[in-house]
């Protein structure tokens, strides 16, 4: 029995480890096609098929193999331009209302899908002959800056953007109790917050939660204070690096290059709930909250996007001891010491590399 333990572990650690986060789309068409692809959030590019046949009468290999994928091109084009509306913008709209109420964003829009490019590894041929491709369409760079507005970083001055520190004194159940904030009374300035070195981004874990990814999501308080947006991040980042990352793999994101790579020293929050029409925005605990606002006091990393999301299910935490021994008892799990247990999602998925 004990040889059955590693395979269990790594089914449990394959279904969570999908390596990026991709959402389903699929459109039916007035003439009754039905559209399908993706939108890859970690990648940040939306994903559209086409296929076609060709005709009966070329018995060319060669020639048929070109033509069926030059037709599939053609229609793949035509979906991604149908497809690209159905992309989520923030928590409220789609790229579908930016075109509708705007004719410039409209033929923006229809240029950059001109320039998209057929999708490595997606050319295959069917059993009954159709050719079938995918497009590719990064969501960064020229997209998003004709579809997010451009904004400057806003004057917020530290005592608009913090709460009373007295409403939000630390408790024990705090998350990131760790890092402490000076005691005040009621009628004192905001405490100073000095953490041990600056932080290079925010991890935001929102795993377990039904968050639905988007191009431009907030990050609110549950005293309604906007902690992150777009309007609150410089331009020229946005379109780069995209407002926020997306990934299922707590350990990748705490190294992420958009949190600093092996020099990192995030900032790892728990989400406490979503919100929004489309439950693409975060919602924070109010002490969780100010404490972001004051980390990038000192890191200035939200102006640069350097935002991680964590998505996916709850992660399973079980108790060490459990690989070695095959004992587990339910009922005192809560009596265990904290270092005898383990995270799966945090653990090395199949074919990382140890540090």
């Amino acid at each position: 029995m004990k040889s059955i333990v590693p395979i269990l572990i790594l089914l449990l650690q394959t279904l969570l480890y999908a390596q990026n986060v991709e959402e389903p789309l699929g459109l039916q068409t007035a003439s009754g096609d039905y559209i399908e692809g993706f939108v890859d959030w970690s990648e940040q590019v939306l994903v559209v098929y086409g296929s076609a046949a060709t005709p009966e009468h070329i018995s060319n290999p060669v020639q048929k193999r070109l033509m069926g994928f030059r037709g599939a091109k053609v229609v793949a084009y035509r979906n991604l331009l149908e497809m690209v509306g159905q992309v989520q913008v923030n928590s409220e709209t789609r790229v579908q209302n930016f075109m509708v109420e705007s004719d410039s964003i409209s033929v923006r829009i229809q240029g950059l899908i001109r320039g998209a490019r057929v999708r490595t590894g997606s050319q295959s041929q069917s059993q009954d002959g159709a050719y079938r491709l995918a497009l590719e369409l990064p969501l960064r760079g020229e997209f998003s800056s004709a579809i997010l507005p451009e904004a400057p970083f806003p004057d917020v001055s530290v005592s608009y953007a913090l709460p009373n520190p007295a409403l939000y004194a630390p408790t024990p159940g705090d998350s990131l109790s760790g890092d402490v904030l000076a005691e005040a009374p009621p009628d004192a300035p905001p405490a100073a917050y000095v953490p041990p070195k600056p932080y290079t981004g925010l991890v935001v874990d929102a795993r377990g939660l039904d968050l639905q990814p988007s191009m431009s999501p907030r990050i609110v308080a549950r005293d309604e204070r906007i902690i992150y947006s777009a309007a609150s991040s410089d331009s020229n980042y946005v379109a780069e690096y995209g407002l926020v990352g997306y990934g299922k793999n707590r350990k990748q994101a705490m190294r992420s290059d958009r949190i600093g790579g092996e020099n990192a020293n995030p900032f790892v929050v728990k989400a406490a709930g979503v919100s929004g029409l489309y439950k693409s925005d975060i919602v924070l605990e109010n002490f969780d909250a100010t404490l972001v606002v004051m980390a990038d006091i000192d890191g200035d990393f939200l102006r640069e996007c350097r935002v991680h999301i964590l998505l996916g299910p709850q992660p399973v935490v079980i108790d060490s001891t459990f690989i070695d021994s095959l004992y587990i008892d339910i009922p005192y799990r809560d009596t265990l010491p904290e270092e005898n247990t383990v995270e799966l999602s945090e653990q090395a998925a199949p074919g990382d590399t140890a540090e």
